[in-house]
């Protein structure tokens, strides 16, 4: 009976952490399948890009791959399990902050947002991107401030986004919310703290200034990251994917990026901003909603060249939602006493958000009810993987 109790007592202090794992399964296994296949050109493709050819503002970690294996099937597997315990740390943060907040309900609807952490799950294309490392990051940031941990958890987590930011640069827009919550919550007055992130993104851009490589060099850098993957029998790695976004400079983006938003998919980004003004609902029952709404828009400032420069906008969205979250995580919280929260059980149904391009919404019974069914799926082949 006492292991029994003992047990129960783990689980329950520990729910969220196995929710997460659990909704999550599905997409573990499914990725695990596409690595065994050979991989898929955006989500393992992204993470082999390297310097092996030269200089390119996404190599870190892929560097780092390639010179460790020298067979594309071992590589993939080491890949799949790496970033599945990536995912199981960021949980395992994510639940250690839960259990210190002091409101449930809005937290947890936070946290199940289709903004959240079930847009990987409504669109597994958004899933295994490198903003996950950033991600990480920031949840072991904020789980020590306020702690006696929490220089070490600064220095680890400043060393992961060291890591993240040089093999993508979407990890650079989370450091802004890392430096406000030094100053806000933290309230730290220690240069370094504020130097420990800064330092790495001034290097970052800094270098990739320094070493801007021309559209002929991107381009022979992707024909021989392509052959590269051919002698690993990963060419099909190699079809429109990742790899076809090195060969673009930052004017190449923005141009692209303004003409394929505004000239081609002009009412699918309307509704993203509708999708971004749906992720903010949540915060409508906070009485301190303005505070965090300035806080909030410091952030959004910081994403716009994001939005500007590249047309992923669900992923962005995605992103900002975690910022966000983190922010109130660490807030103190009070929430009006209001029968109307309990339609938030509806909320993680609200909306599906594709993480690029071409999404979809409509105001309507039917819509609600098929994103209820998926998500019911997604639990129901949780249950059959094992």
């Amino acid at each position: 009976m006492y292991l029994i109790k003992k047990i129960r007592k783990f689980i329950s202090y520990n729910i969220l952490f196995f929710i997460l794992t659990l909704t999550y399964l599905p997409l573990f296994n499914y990725f695990k399948i596409l690595n065994q296949n050979g991989g898929h050109s955006f989500m393992t493709a992204d993470w082999l890009i390297n310097y092996q050819f030269g200089y390119i503002n996404r190599g870190l970690i892929g560097t780092f791959l390639i010179s460790i294996f020298e067979n594309g099937s071992s590589l993939l597997n080491f890949l799949t399990y790496f970033l599945v315990v990536v995912y199981l740390l960021i949980f395992y943060f994510l639940n250690k902050l839960f259990k210190k907040t002091s409101n449930k309900i809005i937290t947890l609807t936070l946290i199940f947002s289709p903004a959240g952490f079930l847009f990987p799950i409504y669109d597994s294309q958004a899933s295994f991107r490198k903003e996950i490392i950033g991600i990480l990051g920031l949840f072991i940031f904020i789980s020590a401030v306020n702690t006696k941990e929490f220089k070490k958890y600064l220095l680890v987590s400043s060393f992961i986004f060291t890591i993240g930011i040089f093999s993508h640069s979407v990890n650079l827009f989370f450091i802004p919310t890392v430096l406000l919550i030094l100053y806000i919550y933290q309230k730290s007055r220690d240069i370094f703290d504020y130097l420990a992130f800064s330092i790495p993104a001034i290097i970052f851009v800094i270098i990739n200034l320094y070493f801007k490589q021309s559209e002929q060099k991107l381009f022979e850098i992707k024909n021989n990251l392509c052959s590269k993957m051919s002698d690993l029998e990963l060419q099909n790695l190699c079809g429109y994917g990742s790899f076809d976004f090195i060969t673009w400079d930052l004017n190449a983006h923005y141009l692209i990026t303004q003409n394929f938003i505004i000239n081609q998919n002009r009412e699918s980004y309307y509704i993203y901003i509708l999708f971004f003004v749906f992720s903010l609902l949540p915060y409508l029952f906070e009485k301190n909603i303005f505070t965090l709404l300035k806080i909030f828009s410091l952030i959004g400032v910081s994403f716009i060249p994001l939005f500007l420069i590249a047309y992923d906008w669900g992923r962005w969205i995605h992103i900002m939602s975690i910022c966000y979250l983190s922010i109130y995580l660490l807030s103190d919280k009070n929430i009006y006493k209001s029968r109307f929260k309990y339609i938030l059980l509806l909320y993680p149904f609200l909306f599906r958000m594709e993480h690029c391009c071409d999404t979809y919404f409509e105001f309507s019974i039917n819509y609600l009810h098929k994103n209820i069914l998926y998500i019911y799926q997604n639990f129901k082949n949780s249950l059959t993987i094992f």
